[in-house]
């Protein structure tokens, strides 16, 4: 009998919102001061200088937008899958890897900060504080993600044959 996949989205918190937004605002300050503000004899801003400004601005309203948009996907079938989009980051680890999983409450202060994080134990994951996962693979690294409801998610890898505890 297949088992149904156990999925689901988390979207990014009030805070990388925030960051986002304040990102898009960065850009457009970057290019309004020196528009304002004459840089040159004549007042005006040089070719060189505004394909500067433009791709200032184009990076900055693209990452902000895409911290606004992130969002942070678990899926366990055969493998316990997180992404997060719009972002490159996945990262796939084979059930029978996992050593443990126990739910936890994540922080900023006990995943490194906010967003993808390199901790000495291994990775977190962490748009919002709140109730997350730790899962240890292969007994020695771990990899900490913040979902709504980890007790199913838990459950979900130990009906899968995932060692759990």
């Amino acid at each position: 009998m297949q088992r149904e996949p156990h999925e689901e989205a988390l979207p990014s918190g009030r805070l990388m919102t925030v960051v986002g937004i304040a990102l898009i605002a960065v850009g457009i300050g970057a290019v309004a001061l020196p528009l304002t503000v004459p840089s040159s004899p004549g007042g005006r801003v040089g070719a060189g200088n505004a394909v500067g400004l433009v791709g200032t601005l184009v990076l900055t309203t693209v990452l902000g937008i895409g911290v606004v948009r992130m969002r942070l996907h678990v899926r366990i079938d055969d493998v316990l899958e997180v992404r997060v989009t719009p972002f490159w980051y996945r990262r796939r680890i084979p059930l029978d890897r996992i050593a443990s999983a126990t739910p936890m409450e994540m922080t900023a202060l006990n995943s490194g900060g906010w967003g993808i994080r390199l901790i000495p134990s291994g990775t977190a994951i962490l748009l919002d504080n709140g109730p997350g996962v730790h899962v240890t693979v292969d007994g020695k690294r771990a990899l900490r993600f913040r979902c709504s409801d980890p007790d199913t998610v838990v459950a979900a890898l130990e009906a899968r044959g995932a060692s759990v505890r």
